[in-house]
């Protein structure tokens, strides 16, 4: 997966979003729209290029990465968080990244690439249900 907004220069933009993420472009959406509650920014980092960061003004809620032909959903969660997510029965296809996610000072990293073929319903779930334990 290549990243294919590296240049700080060039922010990304509809048109240039939907051919580099191709078929994945509606889920690109479909995840912004779950959560268009919350303030979305796009920045910049040396490492992963442009990535939009959806956020309450003070906590991320995630980071939306595009790729080539797919984009990465990245997020730090609470261990509270965890692990009542790890507790929800509606999660099950996911337990296993959730469970075996890295601790970090921000919480616990987990993330999904996302394309056309990718379980899609398991990730909105989970982002669903992360979005109503932030509220």
């Amino acid at each position: 997966m290549g990243r294919p907004f590296g240049d700080p220069a060039v922010k990304p933009i509809e048109s240039v979003l939907e051919s580099t993420l191709g078929k994945s472009f509606s889920r690109f959406g479909a995840t912004l729209a779950l959560a268009a509650a919350f303030s979305q920014e796009w920045n910049f980092s040396k490492g992963s290029g442009w990535m939009l960061k959806v956020h309450d003004g003070k906590k991320a809620l995630l980071y939306v990465i595009p790729l080539a032909g797919c984009f990465r959903i990245s997020m730090a969660i609470r261990e509270s968080e965890r692990d009542a997510l790890l507790a929800d029965p509606d999660l099950l296809a996911v337990h296993d990244r959730l469970a075996s996610s890295k601790k970090f000072s921000e919480g616990y990293a987990i993330g999904f690439d996302v394309d056309e073929t990718s379980d899609f319903a398991s990730v909105e779930s989970f982002v669903s249900k992360l979005i109503a334990a932030r509220r």
